[in-house]
């Protein structure tokens, strides 16, 4: 039911890269410039923060920003891998975004506006640079991907299985093999996004970043290509006051997590 599921063949993709070829998983060598650059994400959300889960919602949410002073994040497209947390139709057409109840659908706004950054990314990156995804096991009408990468990615992409909210678990998933593949052949950094910031992503990031050494890999996650449910980004009594969005970045910062405002791509 689930499909096929873990890496591809290392062996394959160092051939590919000691080639220099086009494949999947390869960058050509650039001339510079850049690759793939998305601004004014904290703009736009603030106005789908506001029209969906109303004024203090949004102005939360607009705190916590000016609060946290997040950085734009470089990088060189060639020596740095996505990873994108579970874009699947479950979280915004399907069994997740239905067990939200009458408000499953505005809930789920922000999910849906990350996946439309997480597909632009993907036109200008995929095929030229290492990506890779997660995917829950979700029944299968709410187990695919999101219709906004549809027609984006191959029919046979590969991706880790993730029953819970931590990509290394369980540990056969070939995530870490995945990895140790990356810093072999030198991509230094791995960007994250997808959903839910305050949960999956969240989790991943801090349970990567402490299982691999800090010279080994940077982890960085782009705000900008993650979603979480509307209402997280308010204001709660059970963080002291702060959103669960904004204790989830303090959270991944304390763990050594970079967390970006967004991610510029550079040939």
């Amino acid at each position: 039911v689930y499909g096929q599921v873990l890496i591809r063949e290392a062996r394959e993709w160092n051939r590919a890269r000691a080639r220099g070829s086009d494949a999947e998983g390869t960058t050509r060598p650039g001339t510079g410039g850049i690759l793939f650059r998305e601004g004014k994400g904290r703009d736009a959300l603030f106005c789908l923060l506001k029209d969906t889960a109303g004024d203090t919602a949004a102005v939360d949410f607009a705190h916590a920003m000016d609060r946290l002073e997040l950085p734009v994040y470089r990088t060189q497209s060639d020596r740095t891998a996505l990873l994108i947390i579970d874009p699947q139709r479950s979280f915004t057409d399907g069994e997740w975004m239905l067990s939200l109840g009458p408000s499953g659908e505005r809930e789920t706004l922000p999910i849906r506006r990350a996946f439309d950054t997480c597909a632009r990314l993907l036109e200008a990156v995929y095929h030229r640079m290492e990506v890779m995804f997660t995917r829950c096991p979700f029944p299968p009408e709410s187990y695919g991907w999101d219709q906004r990468l549809e027609g984006i990615l191959d029919a046979g992409q590969d991706y880790f299985i993730k029953p819970s909210n931590n990509v290394l678990m369980p540990p056969t998933n070939g995530f870490r093999e995945w990895v140790d593949a990356l810093m072999g052949q030198g991509i230094k950094t791995l960007v994250m996004g997808g959903c839910t910031l305050n949960s999956c992503v969240r989790v991943s990031a801090c349970a990567v970043r402490d299982a691999f050494p800090t010279e080994g890999v940077d982890v960085v996650v782009d705000l900008n290509l993650c979603g979480a449910r509307a209402s997280n980004y308010l204001g709660s009594p059970q963080f002291d006051g702060m959103s669960p969005v904004e204790s989830a970045i303090l959270q991944m910062q304390g763990a050594g997590v970079v967390v970006a405002e967004s991610v510029e791509w550079l040939m």
